[in-house]
């Protein structure tokens, strides 16, 4: 049977301790609250080193790594959806001269300048790298292999009618490029071997005059 005197007496202490039970609930949503924000800003600073991981701190272009997601993708779709995707592989022509006669600093200048025309002259759907060195490499989606020669051979013009300017001197610069279309069953670490290959050949028939 219900003892009403009891009852008033338990609502009485429940009140009693309402406050406080609201205090200790505000204290928890609080670090609730603060623990979210603490995850999410470690997730943002992941991400973020996560981007920096795959970039060239000389150029800001995408390095070896991030350019070796970007092929291993496009091989996907090469190979599951015929999507074609072509691989251009570019290196400084007598980049050691520019060190040597302008500096160090030139030398760098130069990089920079290399991949700033890359970027502003392929599309946003396009990956661009620095590999290491004078090596450039770019990933034209949606292209084939005749797509890759014309946009090769018309960035190697581009390279060659801008020369950068390093402290009021005008220092030309040339490139030698590879081409290699990504084809069903061709692995993208190979795609892009043949088309640093064919670069070499390029700038081997440069060298003796047939280029």
């Amino acid at each position: 049977m219900a003892d009403p005197e009891r009852d008033t007496e338990t609502l009485a202490q429940v009140r009693a301790l309402a406050p406080e039970i609201v205090g200790v609930l505000n204290d928890l949503a609080g670090e609730l609250a603060s623990a979210r924000r603490a995850l999410a800003e470690a997730r943002a600073r992941l991400a973020a080193a996560e981007r920096l991981a795959d970039r060239d701190p000389l150029t800001g272009l995408l390095n070896r790594r991030g350019f070796a997601r970007e092929l291993r993708r496009a091989a996907a779709l090469a190979g599951r959806h015929a999507q074609p995707a072509t691989v251009l592989y570019l290196d400084l022509d007598g980049f050691k001269a520019v060190n040597d006669q302008h500096g160090h600093e030139a030398g760098d200048a130069a990089l920079v300048h290399v991949g700033r025309l890359l970027e502003a002259n392929l599309r946003e759907t396009d990956a661009v790298a620095r590999l290491g060195g004078d090596e450039f490499a770019a990933l034209l989606a949606l292209a084939d292999a005749e797509a890759g020669r014309a946009k090769a051979a018309s960035l190697e013009r581009l390279l060659a009618a801008t020369p950068l300017i390093a402290q009021g001197r005008r220092v030309p610069l040339r490139a030698s490029f590879g081409v290699r279309a990504l084809t069903a069953g061709l692995s993208p670490e190979r795609a892009l071997a043949e088309a640093d290959q064919a670069m070499y050949a390029a700038k081997r028939a440069r060298r003796s005059g047939a280029g």
